[in-house]
């Protein structure tokens, strides 16, 4: 690697917070800044190593499981030792993290070299609830770029610290967001897109379909379905909807997945941040089941973020397959007017570009 690099990118795990990453890379490249992604053994898969600068590092989160725990402290203590040698060979002048477990040995490292390189850290936090990593080291960022204007677990005293930015989101999202204009009536049958994102896909589209076969017939007629689900499952999917009077279209991965949700009536769906700006992006109405087992139930006050603002209903896993829940489902194929509120109060919501933010606040001059 004989090329310097202006500024180290580090971010792994899973894709809520690879693609803000990913973006922002994008963004500095438009002004030719170079860029080093540094990621872990989960977020490499991600990658196109045509077009980015890449390097992966091991990183794990630490297991409750004893043995488990030992090698996962293994994992990092490696994942540090392979960021300080790329460290003190490129010196970069900035790092800025999107969280995760692969930021752990990248904030360490920056902690104990910082006077000796004079290198600056910079955190962005997707969630509405501060990551642990992130936690951990509030006190060396020169700079917390929050995806909400509320992040819960930042202490008191780093809030001068704190820029709301919002969330990078992928290029090809703007060419779908166009303003929202369409009226949703019963004339017309309900477009439903489900699909889970990177956690939690398996359990949230059995349980869905399990709700949908409960409509009587007439209701069902009202559905077209667009279901994304896991390789595994689209077997007993496929078996289960054909006798149904549902019709739907079903997949284990949509490349046009922009496309599919600014065309949707109504998505079922995770509330990982990214996937709850993406739809505010598209003002997208949304049922939103916050995946129960997320860290610290972030997923929950994401969905919070933007049922408060009437974009969304909020419904648990728990609740999937109670009365109340097919009442609301039921409610919004006998009355879409609904679906249109949704979608005016998410055509007010302001549609963030975080990224000419960041750039300015760490070059300085940089549009």
């Amino acid at each position: 690697m004989n090329k310097k690099y202006d500024i180290f990118i580090v971010t792994g795990g899973t894709g809520g917070h690879i693609f803000p990453a990913l973006s922002f890379s994008d963004s500095l490249n438009t002004n030719n800044i170079k860029n080093l992604i540094i990621t872990d053994q989960r977020g490499i898969k991600y990658f196109n190593a045509n077009k980015y600068e890449t390097k992966k590092i091991l990183s794990s989160h630490l297991d409750k499981n004893f043995f488990k725990k030992i090698i996962a402290f293994l994992y990092l203590i490696t994942g540090f030792i392979q960021f300080t040698i790329l460290f003190i060979k490129q010196r970069p002048k900035y790092i800025i993290t999107f969280g995760s477990y692969a930021s752990f040995s990248a904030i360490l490292c920056s902690v104990l070299f910082k006077r000796i390189f004079s290198t600056k850290l910079y955190f962005h936090e997707q969630n509405s609830i501060i990551g642990k990593v992130h936690k951990l080291f509030l006190f060396s960022a020169e700079y917390i770029f929050t995806t909400y204007p509320e992040t819960i677990g930042i202490n008191k005293k780093y809030e001068h610290k704190i820029l709301y930015t919002g969330i990078p989101l992928r290029r090809e999202i703007k060419k779908f967001q166009e303003k929202k204009v369409k009226t949703i009536n019963k004339m017309n049958k309900i477009n439903i897109l489900i699909f889970g994102g990177s956690q939690g896909s398996s359990n949230l589209s059995k349980l869905m379909i399990n709700l949908l076969f409960k409509l009587t017939n007439n209701y069902q007629n009202q559905i077209s379905l667009i279901i994304q689900s896991p390789q595994k499952d689209l077997k007993v999917i496929t078996s289960q909807l054909n006798k149904t009077n549902i019709e739907y279209k079903i997949s284990d991965f949509f490349e046009d997945i922009f496309l599919q949700i600014s065309r949707a009536d109504l998505c079922i769906c995770r509330s990982g941040s990214l996937t709850v700006n993406e739809l505010i992006a598209l003002s997208a109405p949304s049922i939103l089941v916050p995946l129960p087992t997320s860290s610290h139930n972030h997923q929950y006050y994401n969905a919070r973020f933007l049922s408060d603002k009437k974009g969304s209903i909020i419904i648990e896993e728990k609740d999937l397959m109670n009365d109340k829940t097919l009442k609301i489902l039921e409610n919004i194929l006998l009355n879409p007017n609904t679906l249109n509120s949704m979608i005016s109060n998410l055509n007010k919501m302001k549609k963030m570009d975080p990224n000419p933010v960041i750039k300015k606040i760490i070059f300085k001059n940089v549009n």
